[in-house]
C-alpha cells in the first residue's frame, strides 16, 4: 500500500483488485496518483475502484481527472455520503456502500461524525481511517474540530474504531502508525476521556 501526498493522504491497495482510496485535492494530485501507479508498474487503466472516505474537497479533488482519463473504474462511498460525493465531482458513485461491506479487500466500518457519511477501511491488519482518526507527532489525534459535523458522533466513531484488531493505522491528515496501531488508538480514546 502506497502513501501519497504529505497534506492529505491517498493509498493504492494491491489485492484482487487494485484500488485507489480518497484522491486527494485536484488535477495534481491525480497526475501523482498516475505516477505513483507507474512507480508499482501499474497503469490508470488497471485501477479497478476508488473508495471514497468521505466527500470534503481534499479527497475527492482528483477523482474527476483519473475518472477522465479511464472510466472504467468504480467509484464506491457510504450510502449516507454517495450524494455528497456525486455533488462534490459531479460523477455517479456506482456503488454505495454499508457498515460491514466488503470491498477491495477490506471490511467498511461507518464512522459517522467528521461527515454523516464517513467511513474507515480495515483489511490485512491495516486500519485506513480517513479523517476520522489524524497523525502527525508522537501520537494519533481525533478528526479537526474546525472541519467536523458532529462533534460528538466523531469522538464516538473513534472509540468504536478501538474496538477493532489492526496493527497499522493510516490517516487521512498526517503520518499514520505502522506498528501498534490499535494501542495508539486506545491511547487516544483514553485522552479523549468519557463521553458527555
Amino acid at each position: 500500500m502506497l502513501g501519497l501526498f504529505p497534506v492529505v493522504n491517498s493509498y493504492v491497495a494491491e489485492g484482487d483488485d487494485l484500488t485507489i482510496i480518497d484522491t486527494g485535492v485536484d488535477a495534481a494530485s491525480a497526475r501523482s496518483i498516475v505516477r505513483k501507479l507507474g512507480s508499482i508498474e501499474k497503469r490508470l487503466s488497471d485501477v479497478d475502484l476508488c473508495i471514497i472516505t468521505h466527500a470534503h474537497r481534499d479527497h475527492v479533488g482528483g477523482l474527476r481527472e483519473l475518472k477522465k482519463g479511464v472510466p472504467p473504474f468504480l467509484i464506491a462511498a457510504h450510502d449516507a455520503e454517495a450524494d455528497e460525493v456525486e455533488k462534490a465531482t459531479g460523477l455517479e458513485v456506482d456503488l454505495r456502500l454499508i457498515d460491514e461491506q466488503n470491498i477491495g479487500g477490506f471490511t467498511v466500518i461507518y464512522v459517522p461524525g467528521h461527515t454523516l457519511g464517513s467511513i474507515a477501511l480495515l483489511g490485512g491488519g491495516t486500519l485506513i481511517a480517513g479523517d476520522a482518526i489524524n497523525g502527525g507527532g508522537a501520537e494519533l489525534s481525533g478528526p479537526n474540530p474546525m472541519f467536523t459535523k458532529d462533534r460528538g458522533l466523531a469522538l464516538a466513531s473513534v472509540r468504536h474504531l478501538a474496538g477493532f484488531d489492526f496493527d497499522r493505522v493510516l490517516v487521512g491528515h498526517g503520518a499514520g502508525v505502522e506498528t501498534g496501531g490499535k494501542e495508539a488508538v486506545e491511547r487516544l480514546v483514553a485522552r479523549l476521556g468519557e463521553p458527555v
